[in-house]
């Protein structure tokens, strides 16, 4: 009688191996992301604006699981690899970067904005007179047209992340081939030569000139972006031995003073955004901090479980009495769900995956 031997070597379950089939396929399918060309249209560059939607999103936010299959089996690194490099291409293409080499000055619709972004996205003292969150209004004074998205002063939502995919890839791999000169798309269609270590001296550089923070659109500085921009600096410095994630830890406390407030050990609200030109800190209420405790928490774990607390506090996801309000905006619901498997919050992990099983229609992509 033939006798089952248990597989004891880690390996993927049936859904994460076809989500990485459908990776595999989403980063080896040609397409054009030059100026005279575009993305294939399984990159999103539809989802949340006016702020989101651009496909350089959809590449950083693809490469997480990619890491995280790959230190599950390292056997298939050669593939993870493969796939982080061709992300990591493109995000040096005209697509990656097209909000700063199309969005010049201020926003001509200003007057057409929804209603709805009226206190929510833009100041209310403001509104007409304010460029929306997403429009990043390079050339705008006091910086004036800057080509280089990556040496501009601002599109710290570019270089971060970009630095972030970089070290992601160097991590999975062990190659070094992006710290040899390549060139990244400027306005114009114009080239400029970065390697992997000079992006991220140079964001280190510029936080160190901000302690506030570097300023992705034109003007607005996101503490959301900064945190992602601070874990690539932190995984560059384990990978390289540098010291360069300590100006995240700087600014940690400028956030802490400026950036949110607590009282009696609750959060009362965070930061959406500052604006330095204007002095406005765009306040929203204590459970926005989600996004930036998903990249705090391999950082500053403590800061990460105080905006985890206060999101569950105001969205009552916690609390098996009452039903799971699904935001418009469903990846709330999918960072809030890591972070409680993270906390070893069962009960809450439990209660937005099955919310999840049912909003989501799980597919198995292979």
């Amino acid at each position: 009688m033939e006798t089952l031997v248990k597989n004891t070597y880690p390996e993927l379950n049936p859904r994460a191996r076809g989500w990485l089939h459908f990776l595999w396929e989403k980063a080896g399918t040609k397409d054009d992301w030059s100026s005279s060309g575009e993305p294939h249209p399984w990159w999103d560059r539809y989802s949340t604006p006016p702020m989101t939607n651009f496909p350089r999103f959809d590449l950083a936010d693809s490469c997480y699981a990619v890491a995280l299959m790959a230190d599950k089996t390292p056997a298939w690194r050669e593939a993870y690899s493969q796939i982080l490099d061709q992300m990591v291409d493109r995000h040096t293409t005209f697509w990656a970067a097209v909000d700063w080499l199309t969005q010049f000055g201020s926003d001509p619709d200003r007057d057409k904005y929804p209603d709805v972004w009226k206190g929510t996205l833009i100041p209310e003292h403001l509104w007409g007179r304010y460029d929306s969150p997403g429009w990043t209004a390079n050339g705008v004074e006091p910086w004036g047209l800057q080509k280089d998205p990556v040496g501009a002063d601002g599109m710290l939502f570019f270089k971060g992340f970009f630095n972030l995919v970089l070290s992601l890839h160097r991590y999975v791999s062990g190659d070094r081939k992006w710290d040899d000169p390549f060139k990244v798309v400027g306005v114009d269609d114009t080239h400029f030569q970065w390697t992997h270590s000079r992006v991220a001296e140079h964001l280190t550089e510029q936080w160190r000139r901000h302690p506030e923070g570097p300023h992705c659109e034109n003007t607005k500085i996101w503490p959301y972006c900064l945190s992602a921009a601070g874990l690539g600096l932190q995984m560059f410095d384990r990978l390289v031995g540098t010291d360069k994630h300590s100006v995240f830890d700087e600014w940690t406390d400028y956030a802490k003073r400026n950036y949110l407030e607590v009282e009696g050990g609750l959060l009362k609200w965070v930061a959406l955004y500052y604006d330095p030109i204007v002095d406005h800190v765009h306040k929203v209420g204590s459970g926005g901090g989600t996004g930036v405790a998903w990249y705090a928490l391999p950082q500053h774990p403590e800061l990460a479980e105080l905006f985890y607390r206060a999101s569950l506090s105001a969205t009552g996801w916690d609390d098996p009495a009452v039903p799971v309000a699904v935001p418009s905006d469903p990846r709330g619901l999918v960072m809030t769900a890591m972070l409680a498997n993270e906390f070893g919050d069962a009960v809450t992990h439990a209660r937005l995956s099955d919310t999840l099983e049912q909003l989501a229609e799980p597919r198995y992509f292979g």
